[in-house]
């Protein structure tokens, strides 16, 4: 009976550790997945910072060239500020995805989320010294809540890129064949974080459009 009972010990503890060694198997997994997803972030809050303390060594009419149409956010017209915000995304989101299409493009998927958030940082440069309080009060407000979905989405779409480059230049050395699965989900990402971009932009559009006047600083 001892020996049974000893039997079911050993049993239950090597069990035990066969649960532990695949829990920490996929621990290991899920970082190496989420790693180029951390990279990103902290490449992308770097690029904030150097955007907002470049903004004192850029010439003055560089500047006023940049933000000049960033009075039709005080504009109180929907479609207005929604083609402003939305055409300003989509230069990144084209980019971005263009990158992901290519064999190279693991190496520079860092590129799109890295320059939005140097604009990031510029524009809040520009407006923290243009306008002090209320250019903060504008930013907290009204374009930080829409630059963290955005750009959260730009970061997770650059993660999509590593992997699917990566496919590409498997691919074109004959290590795997081409799957038209893969090729499917990546357009649906796509679309699917295209549109949260959408809904974010339309949902600040409409903040800014009664918000703005009231702040009153562009």
């Amino acid at each position: 009976m001892t020996k049974v009972l000893d039997f079911r010990k050993i049993k239950n503890h090597k069990l035990k550790n066969k649960s532990i060694e695949a829990k920490h198997k996929r621990d290991l997994n899920y970082l190496k997945e989420e790693k180029y997803k951390v990279i990103f972030l902290l490449i992308s809050v770097i690029g904030i910072f150097i955007g907002a303390f470049s903004y004192r060594f850029i010439n003055t009419q560089l500047i006023q060239f940049i933000f000049d149409k960033l009075n039709v956010l005080n504009s109180g017209e929907f479609n207005t500020i929604f083609l402003y915000l939305f055409k300003l995304d989509l230069v990144f989101i084209i980019l971005n995805f263009f990158v992901g299409t290519s064999f190279l493009g693991s190496a520079i998927s860092f590129l799109a989320p890295t320059l939005k958030s140097v604009y990031i940082g510029f524009l809040s440069g520009y407006l923290y010294n243009e306008f002090e309080l209320k250019g903060v009060l504008f930013s907290i407000l009204l374009l930080y809540p829409c630059f963290v979905i955005t750009t959260t989405s730009l970061i997770f779409a650059s993660n999509e890129n590593v992997y699917m480059s990566k496919y590409i230049f498997n691919c074109l050395n004959g290590k795997i064949s081409i799957d038209n699965v893969s090729i499917k989900l990546y357009l649906i990402r796509y679309l699917l974080l295209f549109i949260i971009d959408i809904i974010c932009i339309s949902i600040t559009s409409l903040m800014i459009m009664f918000i703005a006047p009231k702040i009153n600083i562009l």
